[in-house]
């Protein structure tokens, strides 16, 4: 997710309040929509924030990010990933 400078609740009075709602949305939201929630980064001063979770599909993502209300203020890129070993097993079964 990336925002601008405009828009971060650091800064924006009315973003910090969606922020504020969005925190306490997030549990009941991820389980609602299947969702486990690994691990979540941010850089600050970049505007960006790195979610890395575990979803049924890219639709549940984009429903439980819509739902937090974190679409309001960010631009967000979801790119489905495997793990690499799981890549490589397939690879040497074929």
């Amino acid at each position: 997710m990336k925002h601008t400078v405009e828009s971060c609740p650091l800064f924006n009075t009315e973003v910090k309040k969606k922020f504020k709602e969005a925190v306490g949305k997030r549990e009941e939201a991820a389980k609602k929509h299947g969702i486990k929630v690994l691990s979540a980064w941010t850089s600050t001063m970049e505007h960006l924030t790195f979610y890395i979770v575990e979803a049924p599909s890219q639709s549940a993502v984009e429903d439980y990010f819509k739902e937090i209300g974190y679409a309001f203020w960010n631009t967000i890129e979801i790119r489905q990933v495997k793990l690499v070993e799981d890549v490589v097993r397939s690879i040497e079964k074929s």
